[in-house]
């Protein structure tokens, strides 16, 4: 009798194993040893009242020692680190592909579960910084803050998460600002649209799923997803084209910046300008940031930039 083929996921990943495994062994023979890995995550008490405040220089042992928290949600870790602000505004960074966009293959397992841009926004004490990481997905990469064949339990989680930060922080939704690069930036503007936060900051972001898996190598990522190879097929599109579903039907509360590169083949003209339309058309406010060259990059995004952003969508 034929043996049960496991889910597409469990097959990426093992696919994902032997690609890693290949590439410490080239580590090995031009630098002798295989990158170091890192442990486990273990989970970590939520935040009290008494959290210290951000001062000092940043040192990123430091602030996760002293801001990182973990909470168990349907038997799956999620870790995540909420800095203390200044004001009742929480700022939520949803991280990217590791490595900042997912190419630097050798450096996957150092990288993975990396929480993204601490060490830019520690000087921004006037906001309070939630920074949330998805390990799921294809090679634990990442799921565009979805879940695992159909399946969305990362999306509950961050749901979860956000919710209860919010409760427990006094943070009202008009004083949440989502943000993020790339995948990151998917989500920021799912999550702020879905929950009708003040606004979304989105670097180089992924808006439509199929045209990222076609002109950004994201196959494999979106496959594991929706829980089939055939990741254009339009029944997927209340998945695959769920960022451009909201933005044809969402209140039109949230303001959304945009920033974006020209030369970013398969994503400014095919994702970023069609939604910019869509959402200006129903009267919503859009701020694109749009530069001629970088590519899928975030270079132009600074901290000044971004902080320019909050208090742009924050009306200030």
């Amino acid at each position: 009798m034929t043996p049960p083929r496991r889910p597409l996921t469990a097959r990426l990943r093992t696919l994902g194993t032997i690609a890693l495994d290949k590439g410490d062994e080239q580590w090995r023979r031009v630098r002798g040893k295989a990158p170091e890995t890192l442990a486990p995550a273990r989970p970590a008490p939520v935040p009290s009242a008494q959290t210290p405040r951000r001062a000092g220089e940043f040192d990123r042992d430091a602030a996760l020692a002293a801001y990182k928290s973990g909470v168990e949600i349907e038997d799956r870790l999620y870790n995540y680190v909420l800095y203390p602000g200044d004001s009742d505004v929480l700022c939520v960074h949803y991280s990217a592909f590791f490595g900042e966009w997912g190419e630097r293959r050798r450096a996957r397992a150092l990288y993975q579960g990396y929480f993204h841009r601490m060490r830019m926004f520690w000087p921004l004490t006037g906001y309070r910084f939630l920074f949330l990481c998805d390990t799921f997905g294809a090679d634990h990469n990442g799921a565009y803050y979805k879940g695992e064949d159909g399946d969305w339990f990362v999306e509950r989680a961050m749901d979860r998460i956000l919710d209860e930060v919010q409760e427990r922080e006094g943070v009202a939704a008009d004083k949440v600002v989502m943000m993020g690069s790339s995948m990151g930036a998917t989500a920021a503007v799912r999550f702020a649209l879905k929950r009708q936060a003040a606004g979304a900051i989105a670097v180089s972001p992924h808006f439509d799923l199929d045209l990222c898996a076609r002109h950004q190598g994201r196959e494999r990522h979106v496959a594991a997803i929706v829980g089939s190879q055939d990741v254009e097929d339009p029944r997927h599109f209340p998945v695959t084209r769920e960022v451009r579903h909201l933005a044809e039907s969402a209140p039109t509360r949230p303001l959304l910046a945009i920033q974006s590169m020209a030369d970013d083949l398969g994503v400014h003209q095919e994702q970023v300008l069609p939604l910019v339309e869509a959402w200006s058309s129903r009267g919503g406010t859009v701020a694109l940031d749009e530069h001629a060259t970088g590519g899928h990059t975030s270079d132009h995004a600074t901290a000044d930039w971004f902080e320019h952003q909050i208090r742009w969508c924050l009306g200030r």
